[in-house]
């Protein structure tokens, strides 16, 4: 009997041990309820511009297999043997594989180039903030193939420099006096230089 009891009154303290102790295949909390969050830090980049606003213009030369079509508006420069051969306008041509390179083609079409936001400092040290947009054709393709490496890009830089520079001649309080005739002084400066690049500025907005 004593036996009995002393046997019950064992389990009894094991279930106390067991009862007392929290049971649980719970994963512990990420976050300690005594313990506050910490803050989460996003950055956003904010941007109105593409990574490289400035986009290569050039067009993409077909493989020669012998023949060619050149559509309107569009013209090819071909090479014989690393030299200058002749200039294909539109229509259908004959070309001698292996030995004839289609090296450039060029759009007569008027184009706009755009240039991103640039700064320029006017002549009484105040920050200007610009960007434009100018037009340009290609008037002779010889020169746009052989003048300047990648001619449209290369006029887009010419402008933004242009521009720096007539404004740094500014006051810059009159910037809105001489606002209306800095796209006419920019455009002149252009053309005074692509025009060795075979290409033409027909008109500048900044």
């Amino acid at each position: 009997m004593n036996f009995l009891r002393q046997n019950s009154v064992n389990k009894l303290r094991i279930l106390a041990q067991i009862g007392s102790r929290a049971i649980t295949t719970a994963p512990p909390p990420l976050v300690s309820a005594h313990q506050p969050a910490h803050p989460v830090a996003i950055a956003i980049r904010l941007t109105d511009q593409p990574a490289d606003p400035i986009t290569r213009y050039d067009i993409s030369p077909p493989v020669n297999w012998g023949y060619l079509t050149v559509s309107d508006m569009n013209t090819c420069i071909i090479e014989r043997f690393g030299k200058y051969a002749k200039t294909l306008t539109k229509g259908a041509h004959y070309l001698i594989p292996f030995v004839d390179r289609i090296a450039y083609v060029h759009s007569l079409k008027e184009q706009a180039l755009c240039f991103p936001y640039q700064h320029a400092i006017t002549k009484d040290n105040v920050l200007i903030v610009f960007d434009g947009i100018m037009y340009v054709k290609i008037v002779d393709p010889l020169l746009a193939s052989y003048g300047v490496l990648n001619p449209l890009n290369s006029a887009i830089q010419l402008a933004i420099v242009v521009v720096q520079t007539e404004i740094g001649k500014i006051v810059g309080k009159n910037i809105y006096v001489e606002y209306s005739t800095l796209h006419e002084k920019t455009m002149i400066s252009i053309n005074k230089v692509i025009k060795d690049w075979g290409l033409e500025c027909i008109r500048c907005e900044i």
